[in-house]
Formats: C-alpha cells, structure tokens, sequence
C-alpha cells in the first residue's frame, strides 16, 4: 500500500488513460435543424460543428449550463466559418477566376445567414439534447 502510494506521487510517472465511463456518447450531439439544412453542401463544416458540440457535451461538469456553452461553440464555429469564407472571396477576387469567385460568395452569403442565433434557439432536438446532459 505504501509502495502503490508512493508511486504516485513519483516524478515523471505517466498517468494511465482513463477509460471512458457512462458519460461517454457514441453518437454525436445534434446540430439545430435550420444550421444542418444551411449546411448540407458543406459536410466538412457540419463534421467540425458536431464535433466541437460533443466536447461540450463529455466536458466535465462546470456552473454554467450546457446549453449555453454549445451555444458559444456554435457562435465560435460559424464566426470562424464566416472568417474563412471571406478569405476565400477575396483570394478568389485577386484570382479573376469566375467559378471560384461564384462558389466564394455563395459560401460566404451561406455563412453570413448561419449568424442569426434565433434559428438555433428554436430547435427542441438540439435544446433538449444539451439540456438533459448534467
């Protein structure tokens, strides 16, 4: 018993992996409706959001509610998404390539619509999804 403790506390001694518990989900949290359907010729994008909502969702549990740090994630991820696609507007401006420059304000057009926050609030699957989660 002294031995185990003492191994412990020892310098430089790596910690095994946690297995993962009952909190863990096999399957992705979902995305609000309007945000998937916006996103549906973008499944890098949907991939990206799903993923960072299932961190919120195995985070550990914190004061603020669930709900609103997925929220926060959401705003993040799409602020990031709008960010690239302007960047890709105007590198596709400086390129004078028609097509590219086409499919760069589309995309760009789709991410700015994506900022509304409202069209998340009013999703029940995703609002109960991360309001059940304690």
């Amino acid at each position: 018993m002294v031995i185990r403790r003492f191994r412990r506390v020892m310098a430089g001694r790596v910690r095994p992996i946690p297995q993962p518990g009952a909190r863990a989900r096999l399957v992705l949290p979902p995305l609000p409706a309007r945000l998937a359907e916006q996103l549906k010729d973008y499944p890098l994008h949907v991939e990206q959001l799903q993923l960072a909502l299932q961190g919120v969702a195995m985070a550990r549990g914190t004061r603020l509610p669930r709900i609103e740090m997925a929220l926060w994630v959401l705003e993040d991820r799409v602020g990031r998404f709008l960010a690239e696609a302007r960047r890709e507007l105007d590198a596709a401006r400086c390129s004078g390539n028609a097509e590219r420059f086409a499919a760069a304000q589309k995309m760009e057009q789709v991410m700015f619509t994506l900022r509304l926050r409202h069209q998340w609030l009013r999703d029940e699957v995703f609002m109960g999804y991360f309001r059940d989660l304690r």
